[in-house]
């Protein structure tokens, strides 16, 4: 997760109490789904697949892309690591052959997911080059972490003034209603070095 439950509670300064519940324990089960709702929102407003903060990153097998000169841009990055870089050499019509290569015939920004083929050029453009990687951080970055420990504050103030009712209406499309107020601008403007413009495979 992107946070822990502590912290939640920590910042927020609210226990299950506050909110009606039995015990820590029944509390403690709705942040856990707290937490998850407040990754999807990060996630969604960065543009990337759920879980992508999480710590080690996500896989991404067989991605396609057309073969462009110089750079080819894989659609996640920054790049933790490579497990197959290949390109199709053969032509229009025909069963795609696909002819795996190593470093130094691919170069690959780590940074910005940039890769270039070197002296290897596919004998068709279109969808001719694949590539399984793995994307995101070796670690959750401190500022996702802060935004999701802020977000589920926000969320459980919301809840705290009366505006839904954790155990009757706490369900995704109740708490979608007050994103956009718990996902306030300062918490946008912060998570911006982290969104990314969608890329198109090819």
């Amino acid at each position: 997760m992107y946070c822990t439950k502590t912290d939640v509670k920590t910042y927020s300064k609210i226990i299950y109490t506050d909110l009606g519940y039995a015990n820590d324990t029944t509390f403690d089960t709705f942040l856990d789904s707290l937490i998850l709702l407040a990754q999807g929102v990060i996630d969604d407003y960065c543009n990337f697949p759920s879980g992508f903060f999480e710590t080690g990153g996500l896989a991404f097998t067989n991605e396609l892309h057309d073969y462009h000169y110089p750079w080819i841009d894989l659609r996640y990055y920054p790049v933790l690591s490579t497990s197959k870089v290949e390109y199709n050499d053969q032509g229009f019509g025909i069963t795609p052959n696909w002819i795996t290569i190593t470093v130094p015939d691919y170069i690959l920004n780590t940074y910005t997911g940039q890769l270039m083929l070197v002296n290897k050029i596919p004998a068709i453009s279109p969808l001719s080059v694949r590539v399984s990687y793995t994307a995101s951080y070796s670690t959750t970055p401190d500022i996702v972490e802060h935004v999701c420990i802020q977000l589920c504050c926000n969320l459980l103030h919301e809840i705290l003034q009366g505006k839904i009712n954790p155990q009757v209406q706490a369900n995704e499309m109740t708490f979608k209603l007050i994103v956009p107020t718990a996902l306030n601008s300062e918490l946008r403007a912060i998570l911006e070095p982290y969104r990314r413009k969608n890329v198109a495979v090819g």
